[in-house]
């Protein structure tokens, strides 16, 4: 369902997205387990394109996390760009206690986020981790207490709705290529980035609404 919203949605109509689980005991538990005797390899192949999707949709993807994100609800999390979590939540890849890896990115996008050694842990040993840990290990940007979620998240998504949408995307774009770069050719595509913008609309408002101490008004052009 992702994939398909994501896929056919026209990224100058949006300017940012959230995804969150419904009710207050998961973001996403993972997956049904007692189905995976009659899963075909065909059907994960067909499954791993969503985290791709969100991982490289144009706009900035905030996951607003409240309690269990496991598994494949917690590789979705992981493609998303920025996280935010109630101090109650949990995480944690369980796929070993099955007999397998991560499927959708985790043993990937885990290590890059934070590192290694910390994401062979938590994938070796599949066992889970507070939100307090995980913010310590950079893999959330915030625990927040349950009842304010709601706001951290408003407030994050709010400066990326009243942000520039073309340097939000060449920003994500940058950083998301940049990680699979040698130093040379990422900071090349900073460089290239960087000149790109410097001839958009939204620059020469940003710098006018700076003269006039006034806040800039971003249309994306």
């Amino acid at each position: 369902e992702i994939d398909h919203l994501l896929s056919t949605t026209d990224p100058d109509e949006i300017r940012c997205v959230t995804i969150e689980g419904t009710g207050e005991r998961a973001f996403s538990a993972g997956a049904d387990v007692t189905g995976f005797a009659d899963t075909e390899p065909a059907d994960v192949l067909r499954a791993t394109p969503t985290y791709e999707t969100v991982a490289e949709f144009p706009r900035p993807v905030v996951a607003k996390i409240e309690g269990y994100c496991l598994g494949g609800g917690h590789e979705l999390a992981l493609a998303c760009d920025m996280r935010i979590a109630t101090e109650g939540s949990t995480f944690g890849q369980p796929e070993i206690g099955l007999g397998l890896i991560p499927g959708g990115g985790a043993t990937q996008r885990l290590t890059r986020l934070v590192g290694a050694a910390r994401a062979k842990e938590l994938v070796f040993r599949g066992h889970q981790i507070d939100a307090a840990t995980a913010a310590d290990w950079g893999m959330i940007n915030r625990a927040v207490p349950g009842d304010e979620l709601d706001d951290a998240v408003e407030e994050v998504v709010s400066d990326i709705v009243n942000g520039p949408p073309v340097g939000l995307e060449v920003a994500k774009k940058v950083m998301n290529e940049g990680a699979d770069a040698d130093l040379d050719a990422a900071l090349t595509l900073e460089r290239q980035g960087f000149s790109i913008l410097m001839g958009t609309d939204d620059v020469a408002e940003g710098t006018a609404a700076f003269r006039e101490d006034r806040d800039p008004e971003f249309e994306g052009r």
